[in-house]
């Protein structure tokens, strides 16, 4: 929805001041959440006069992101059978080895280090970033985006609950080294995101890391076609990162994927113009989420498997590993049960 003026000097205003709320959150050590970025993207339609139409076009995006962060939060909380096993199994089928183990002993490198977090970090700001390039240059495009990143994130996060998956920073201890990057930078970038969202641990299948790029990738080639090839550099690069980081196993990388894929294919198949508008009225929404709240979460709990571990996660406190030992935040240990 090109609103406004077209020209560059649209942009200094709202850049001025995302620089200057950058500096503030800086200054007074505050971590700035996805609602910076949404605050950020409104400032330019209130630049533009598009404000009321952003708060409108816009509210689905933004529900869809808070939500999810609470969401996640609560099923990360929930004491739950644990799945270490079998993506290392998985693995191992496909490969003959565990790639990430593999990529961190023969390649490992600083450079490869700071490359790899720097993609990683994209995560939630590369999918919002294209929403916006769609709500301006391709609307009719963004409403079918915006679902489609909706269904493919509730299917993940349904996952996260029923099928918890350890990544291989815990079920093969591998080197996580995004933390590692952070103590040689001096600056605790990734402590801090972790201890201001406190995130599901162990939500590794499927990898939202490497769901959301791809799905970017399935709708910049269905708008620009061959023109858009390069773009192949953009997912591939996040899930690299992903394995060399230690954070996904190969599996969770194409189990993300495969999500991705079949939200695209639902939402362009099965959603006609009138049912998009119809899905994302901010009524819609809003009943959306109340439902979810409702969910008994307990009713999905009641399934234990061999080989599994039950983590209490009251007692969990994340552990930065460093020479082959995991430190804690605490003197608090997690408690871990082995179901035999």
């Amino acid at each position: 929805m090109a609103y406004g003026s077209k020209s560059s000097h649209e942009l200094i205003f709202p850049a001025t001041f995302a620089l200057i709320l950058c500096f503030f959150y800086l200054t007074y050590d505050i971590f700035p959440g996805p609602e910076f970025m949404f605050l950020c993207l409104l400032i330019y339609a209130m630049y533009n006069k598009c404000s009321r139409r952003f708060v409108k076009d816009w509210f689905p995006f933004a529900a869809l992101f808070l939500s999810y962060e609470t969401l996640n939060r609560f099923v990360g909380s929930i004491p739950r059978a644990v799945h270490i096993e079998e993506p290392i199994m998985a693995d191992l089928k496909l490969f003959g080895v565990v790639p990430t183990l593999s990529l961190q002993h023969l390649y490992r490198a600083p450079a490869l280090d700071y490359l790899g977090v720097a993609f990683y970090s994209l995560h939630f700001i590369a999918p919002t970033i294209f929403a916006f390039v769609l709500w301006k240059y391709k609307s009719s495009e963004y409403s079918k985006y915006t679902l489609a990143f909706m269904v493919c994130t509730y299917s993940a996060l349904i996952t996260f609950l029923v099928y918890p998956v350890a990544p291989p920073w815990f079920g093969v201890k591998a080197t996580r080294i995004i933390f590692q990057v952070d103590n040689n930078l001096g600056v605790p970038i990734y402590k801090t995101v972790f201890d201001y969202i406190q995130p599901n641990l162990f939500a590794a299948f499927p990898s939202l890391h490497a769901a959301y790029p791809w799905l970017i990738s399935l709708y910049t080639f269905k708008i620009w076609r061959k023109k858009a090839l390069p773009i192949l550099l953009f997912p591939t690069s996040i899930w690299f990162s992903a394995v060399y980081l230690g954070e996904h196993y190969v599996v969770d990388i194409i189990g993300g994927v495969a999500y991705a894929t079949l939200a695209f294919l639902v939402v362009e198949k099965l959603c006609t113009k009138h049912a998009l508008t119809k899905v994302l009225n901010q009524k819609s929404i809003e009943n959306l989420l109340t439902n979810i709240l409702k969910v008994r979460i307990p009713r999905v709990l009641k399934f234990h498997e061999k080989r599994c571990l039950t983590v209490d996660l009251n007692f969990y406190k994340e552990g930065i590993r460093e020479d082959e030992k995991i430190l804690y935040k605490s003197a608090s240990l997690y408690m871990v049960r082995l179901l035999t």
